[in-house]
């Protein structure tokens, strides 16, 4: 019964990432009609003054939806936790996951109560979007705690690839942010070239940026500089991940994990390619 409360509670965390993503970018720019000619003039809105009911009327279905969602996701992670304690001394499994569970999402909640009154939109977003993915790494974590190894590696083995498994958890959570810095930011269409940007390795940019929630857009050179920053990132996680996966395959018990995620990685990789080459040539067909 618990096993079956995380597998679908860690189901019910992927959908709302997903769910969130579809949210963020259907009123942001990808959704709308006019695409891309909308996502530079939500660039411009982003940093103006709303005026005082603006808050009152943003309810779209879909964060409504996002809402609902995420209330379920936390009444499920407190059945969670609950249980952990209470079953813990029978189960002989730690409660501390589930309960790290809980107090990320009490944070979660708090900051989005919180934020919107005192942050940028630029900054909220790329918090909660590696809150989401956090959330959903903890529910996993816990579901495979529970569940029979299927593979059988020696101890001295795993000990040898955990902390580079760790470090490859976090460049991934980190380039995730860099991924919400530039949705939050409209900096997507910075760079509408690969692997250039703006037909140079090394473009105009401006690495200093106003953490005032309000102010005059952003220039072009300061967009450059958060998407080719977010490239960066892209190419340091992509070699760090590729050598990982590709020193597991050679381990018994491994290889086919290690291939598995090889194929992700080179997936996630086109995946990026393709948003920035359909973005020029569809700037090119409104221009």
């Amino acid at each position: 019964m618990y096993l079956k409360l995380v597998l679908a509670t860690c189901v019910l965390a992927f959908c709302a990432v997903v769910f969130s993503a579809y949210a963020r970018l259907s009123a942001a720019g990808l959704g709308c009609d006019n695409w891309p000619v909308c996502y530079s003039e939500n660039a411009i809105k982003q940093r103006q003054q709303p005026p005082p009911d603006a808050a009152r009327k943003y309810e779209s279905w879909q964060w409504r939806l996002q809402n609902q969602v995420g209330l379920l996701l936390g009444i499920l992670s407190i059945a969670i936790c609950g249980y952990a304690w209470q079953k813990h001394n029978a189960s002989r499994h730690s409660p501390l996951l589930p309960t790290l569970l809980v107090a990320l999402m009490a944070f979660l909640a708090v900051f989005g109560i919180m934020a919107f009154s005192y942050l940028s939109r630029a900054v909220i977003v790329p918090v909660h979007l590696a809150g989401g993915f956090s959330i959903l790494m903890l529910l996993t974590w816990i579901a495979l705690r529970l569940t029979s190894p299927i593979i059988q590696i020696s101890e001295g083995e795993a000990r040898r690839w955990r902390g580079y498994s760790r470090l490859g958890l976090l460049l991934l959570l980190v380039q995730i942010m860099s991924g919400g810095w530039v949705s939050s930011n409209f900096a997507a269409l910075a760079c509408t070239d690969f692997p250039l940007c703006q037909g140079s390795l090394f473009p105009n940019m401006d690495f200093f940026y106003s953490p005032g929630r309000f102010g005059p857009p952003l220039s072009l050179e300061k967009l450059t500089a958060i998407h080719w920053m977010h490239r960066v990132g892209a190419v340091l996680t992509l070699v760090f991940l590729s050598w990982l996966s590709w020193r597991i395959t050679v381990v018994r018990g491994l290889r086919r994990i290690g291939k598995f995620i090889l194929g992700l990685i080179v997936f996630q990789f086109l995946l990026g390619v393709f948003n920035v080459l359909p973005s020029a040539s569809t700037e090119v067909c409104h221009a």
